[in-house]
């Protein structure tokens, strides 16, 4: 992959003539040179990323909050903050179900099962870690669906039901070599389903 102008290194010595460059005093400007110019190539770099939710630093996740008026999750991870970020920005109308998955699923970094019936929009996801902090996903939420819908999220584990359509015996299930954990969170079904 090439690299982009400000991922670069300064060469000032590549710009003056041959003759010029073996000169003491001509390679203690191009030392000099050649740092303030990475330190603006650095900054420029900065300004670059901090314009893309995908790429922002700290200083750049809160200048997006403030534009977007979030409100900062608490367990505070820039990866968290970008997917908040990203998430409101994709919640422009008009907003389906589909519209609506596609916007959780990017604030929660999962998949998500997605199910409407008598006002309740209820979320169920799977995944490495129970997300700790969804008020700022409930609260992008409220600004997007109708007033008259209630919103339930849930962590899924694996249900009887789910475990019985694998078709395993017990010893096919041990041979898995899961954890009562791992067993209870399921993962590995919706990965067999992918797989197969």
């Amino acid at each position: 992959m090439s690299k982009t102008f400000y991922q670069q290194p300064s060469d000032y010595l590549s710009c003056v003539p041959e003759f010029w460059r073996r000169l003491p005093q001509i390679q203690a400007i191009a030392g000099a040179c050649c740092q303030e110019l990475d330190r603006r190539l650095e900054r420029a770099g900065r300004i670059i990323d901090n314009r893309f939710p995908s790429t922002v630093n700290e200083e750049g996740a809160a200048r997006w909050e403030q534009l977007l008026g979030l409100t900062t999750p608490r367990d505070g991870t820039l990866q968290g903050r970008r997917d908040q970020i990203r998430a409101c920005l994709m919640s422009k109308p008009p907003i389906n179900l589909r519209a609506l998955e596609v916007i959780i699923e990017a604030y929660m970094g999962v998949q998500v099962q997605m199910e409407v019936e008598n006002y309740l929009l209820s979320i169920t996801y799977r995944g490495e870690i129970r997300q700790k902090d969804l008020a700022p996903l409930m609260e992008t939420l409220y600004r997007l669906i109708p007033a008259n819908l209630l919103v339930q999220i849930a962590y899924a584990y694996l249900i009887w039901d789910e475990l019985d359509q694998q078709n395993l015996t017990w010893d096919q299930l041990d041979a898995k070599g899961l954890s009562v954990e791992e067993l209870e969170m399921g993962t590995w079904v919706t990965e067999q389903k992918t797989t197969s």
